[in-house]
């Protein structure tokens, strides 16, 4: 709301000096009050204001008075902003009955996705229930492709769903990126495994992105097993460069002859490249 106000200000401060009536003469208005947008705005132009707003700042707008409620209790406003955090929702199509409104379906839509965080599979069943999601592989990987989850929850879920996980790494869009950088894209949407137990997930985790990074990127002539190994190489190479137990570095020219002895790479500039990557960067997984 922050932002909002001072355009308010300006704006209100114009219409008020410039011949619309006002309950109060600006000129004796106290030093840091501004006009009500109920007497000074057309409802058009206050909704654009309010657009600008967060969830909680829109709530904290409706307490002002009856006319600030209907403003800021408007169908466009929520979904806007419902949009913009949940880019998919089954919602948005065809509403169920137990959500009547558009600020109903972003309560929703919230208490799912606070239920994720705790109960990865609670809060999705919670979704499903309320008609936010279909029940389904494929729409599950869309919905969790468009909102921002918790990393190591989305981990623990697509652990015990690993047909979401097929579906939703097939979504990402890893053109044009170096593969250190596809690598830290995908950990930031799901977590690194944190056990050695967790091993079998995230093999097969790597697995599909190994085979997404090679579709995306045909001009790198990268197999998808190519790729495979080079991500644990990254992985390593992080760890050894990171850690303060390491006295002696891998080099770069260390990191390319392992890699170059062991897999059939045509152009090993690229090697080079992701290494300075690491070293400059930082660790893939943190």
């Amino acid at each position: 709301m922050g932002q909002a106000l001072p355009l308010l200000r300006r704006i209100a401060d114009y219409y008020g000096y410039g011949g619309i009536p006002v309950p109060v003469n600006p000129r004796c208005r106290p030093e840091h009050s501004f006009p009500d947008i109920s007497q000074t705005l057309p409802p058009e132009l206050a909704l654009s204001i309010l657009s600008h707003l967060n969830a909680t700042d829109l709530c904290l707008a409706s307490c002002v008075n009856d006319y600030w409620r209907g403003l800021a209790n408007d169908e466009s406003l929520w979904l806007s902003l419902c949009r913009n955090r949940w880019r998919y929702c089954a919602a948005y199509d065809s509403r169920s009955p137990c959500i009547h409104s558009n600020l109903d379906l972003f309560l929703v839509l919230d208490q799912g996705s606070l239920q994720f965080t705790t109960d990865p599979q609670w809060g999705i069943g919670y979704l499903i229930e309320r008609g936010c999601i279909e029940d389904s592989p494929e729409y599950i990987a869309r919905f969790m492709h468009g909102t921002e989850l918790d990393a190591d929850a989305s981990y623990y879920f697509l652990e015990q769903r690993p047909d979401v996980m097929e579906r939703l790494i097939s979504m990402k869009d890893y053109r044009k990126l170096i593969l250190p950088n596809a690598l830290r894209r995908l950990f930031q949407c799901v977590s690194p495994p944190k056990q050695s137990c967790q091993r079998q997930f995230a093999d097969k985790l790597l697995a599909a992105f190994s085979r997404r990074y090679s579709e995306c990127n045909p001009e790198l002539e990268l197999a998808a097993d190519t790729v495979y190994v080079i991500c644990y190489a990254l992985v390593l190479l992080g760890v050894d460069l990171a850690s303060p137990h390491v006295k002696n570095k891998m080099s770069k020219r260390e990191f390319i002859r392992n890699l170059r002895s062991a897999l059939s790479i045509k152009n090993q500039e690229e090697l080079g490249h992701m290494y300075d990557n690491v070293y400059l960067i930082g660790r893939i997984a943190r």
